[in-house]
């Protein structure tokens, strides 16, 4: 594995990687030897031998990660972590310079002082020649520490000033990443002091037109009590899930678990006591409600004037405060996190208000940036991001299947809070032909409707005028249905249109060989029961219209050519056609009831 640069927010002008650049060691192993000598023995010969002092011991605590002793606090690809003792002892039952080597750093970051005291028995009596840099890090102390905090809260370069007996003056910089919710991204490990690394960092920092002051020295237990808060809210349920193809500028795949034994270690060697001092947590409380008050009653919401925009307002301060912690944090990262991943899908947003995300966004970013003092540049940057992200949103958000997941998460969210009426309301729509048929729904009857054969196929019209007349023939005859009255007329219509329509989508059904019969009560039992005019409830029984037919199995069973015709080859069932027109009057009248009474 590879140890990524710390991410910046922005493409240029950010110090947190280019402080270490050339110099830097990644917190991690030695590159890949030659498939040749890949063996461990191989791989630590080559850290032992390695120009960079530190990198055997980076080695071994990525050796350390993947054991049960840490994995199970990490994302790994196994489900458990190879056994702790397990390592151990094959070092220990392997006496050779390397694996000598790889123990007495093995022994200093083992939180455990069991499995550490066990380990220096074993290499008491070797005679091995060990690094001095590798029997320094028992004696490992951290004299100073510094932070310089991204300008838009992305991130933070903790900074600690290690005394290494047998290496001299070491920087490690540790990068808390705060884009995806705050964790130790990477980890980088410079063999040079303190303050020379610090000067260099202040140097890029002016290079880029922002002030020297912003890297500040900050107490070693303040230092500890940020790098322990990042460690723990990763460590903590649910944190923010990082994309799988999510990289460094570079490319750089991002990780850090191999980090953490060296990382542990050294907090080990830091006083307690201090605060935590990671930028994210020194932003001013915000609600998203006050947030969104303040934004409308500023100049910089001057155009946003209508209900839609309002909406879009709303939905923007909730997206930052659900997914970056604070509903003004607004940088490139956020932006394209938002665009890209997170607004499209927002639950139950509507289509107004995320059409008008393209307008409130630029202008909520600005508000954003001067409240928290953001120079011009980031807040430039920024807005060049939303025109970057916006085709790609827009395509997004159209999308039907996004749409869908959208209705289908707000439904979810208000039946979660006890309310079932969007869910009520998207039964009935789908009931109806959609929210926009929901709407205009009349109670009116359905008129008296000739059998219109013009658009069916010549060579399925007289199987179909033989189950209209079929149809035609029970619902005048039949006395299961004469106190129906003239809802017998707006049957007949119901089923004309399901029978044609089904007829003119696809008469394929109709030209397989089935009992005319049958087929008319498919026909009956389809609009009947769509209407409640079949069922246990309805005017007639299952049992009684199968019987009229001559039916042996149930009528469900005719019905299914028919209704998958009608829904183009798909079986949704037969108690909802998905038609208002189809419906009767007396079934209509009962959806509007329900319908105002949900929306009420």
């Amino acid at each position: 594995m590879v140890v990524v640069t710390p991410r910046s927010s922005r493409r240029k002008g950010a110090p947190n990687r280019s402080a270490t650049r050339g110099r830097a060691r990644p917190l991690r192993a030695v590159a890949a030897p030659d498939p040749a000598t890949s063996s461990l023995m191989g791989t630590l010969r080559s850290a032992i031998r390695s120009d960079d002092p530190t990198a055997l011991v980076t080695l071994v605590s990525s050796m350390l990660s993947v054991t049960d002793a840490w994995a199970a606090d990490e994302d790994l690809d196994t489900a458990e972590g190879v056994p702790l003792d397990q390592l151990l002892d094959s070092l220990v039952g392997t006496s050779y310079a390397e694996t000598t080597v790889a123990l007495h750093a093995a022994a200093a970051m083992l939180p455990d002082d069991l499995d550490a005291a066990r380990v220096r028995r074993a290499i008491g009596s070797r005679r091995h020649p060990v690094p001095p840099g590798v029997t320094g890090l028992r004696e490992l102390n951290v004299q100073a520490a510094a932070k310089l905090g991204d300008e838009l809260v992305d991130g933070d370069n903790v900074i600690l000033g290690l005394e290494w007996p047998g290496i001299g003056g070491v920087t490690a910089v540790v990068y808390v990443d705060e884009a995806f919710g705050t964790r130790v991204k990477d980890v980088f490990l410079v063999p040079e002091p303190f303050g020379q690394v610090c000067g260099r960092y202040r140097e890029l920092l002016v290079g880029s037109g922002r002030r020297a002051s912003e890297l500040t020295e900050i107490p070693v237990a303040d230092a500890r009590a940020s790098i322990e808060a990042a460690i723990a809210a990763a460590d903590a349920a649910g944190p923010s899930a990082v994309p799988a193809d999510w990289t460094g500028p570079d490319g750089d795949p991002v990780g850090w678990p191999g980090a953490r034994p060296f990382v542990e270690l050294v907090l080990r060697r830091m006083p307690a006591g201090g605060h935590s001092v990671l930028t994210s947590g020194q932003l001013r409380a915000t609600s998203r409600v006050d947030a969104v008050t303040d934004f409308l009653a500023s100049p910089y919401a001057a155009a946003v004037e209508d209900e839609a925009g309002v909406a879009a307002a709303v939905l923007i301060a909730e997206d930052a405060a659900a997914g970056a912690g604070h509903p003004l944090r607004w940088s490139p990262v956020q932006v394209e996190l938002a665009l890209a991943q997170r607004l499209p899908w927002a639950d139950g947003a509507g289509d107004d208000a995320l059409a008008a995300v393209a307008d409130v966004l630029p202008a909520f970013v600005r508000y954003a940036h001067a409240q928290l003092g953001a120079p011009a540049s980031a807040t430039a940057e920024t807005l060049a991001a939303i025109q970057e992200w916006l085709p790609a949103f827009t395509t997004l958000r159209r999308a039907p299947a996004v749409a869908r997941w959208r209705e289908i998460g707000g439904m979810v969210d208000a039946f979660e809070r006890g309310d079932t009426g969007p869910l009520m309301l998207r039964s009935l729509a789908d009931e109806v032909g959609g929210p926009a048929a929901l709407d205009a729904l009349d109670a009116d009857p359905l008129p008296e409707e000739p059998l219109a054969l013009d658009a069916v196929a010549p060579d399925v019209r007289e199987p179909v005028a033989a189950i209209a007349e079929a149809i035609e023939v029970w619902l005048r005859e039949s006395p299961r249905v004469s106190h129906l009255g003239a809802l017998r007329e707006e049957w007949r219509t119901a089923a004309h249109r399901l029978l044609v329509g089904a007829a003119v989508k696809d008469p394929g059904w109709l030209r397989r060989r089935a009992s005319v019969r049958g087929r008319a009560c498919g026909v009956l039992w389809a609009t009947g029961v769509a209407n409640r005019l079949v069922g246990p409830s309805g005017a007639v029984l299952v049992k009684d219209l199968a019987a009229d037919f001559g039916v042996s199995g149930p009528p469900s069973a005719k019905a299914e050519a028919v209704v998958r015709a009608w829904h183009d080859g798909r079986w949704v069932g037969g108690d909802a056609l998905g038609d208002a027109r189809l419906l009767v009057s007396t079934r209509r009248a009962a959806l509007i009831r329900q319908r105002d009474r949900y929306r009420s």
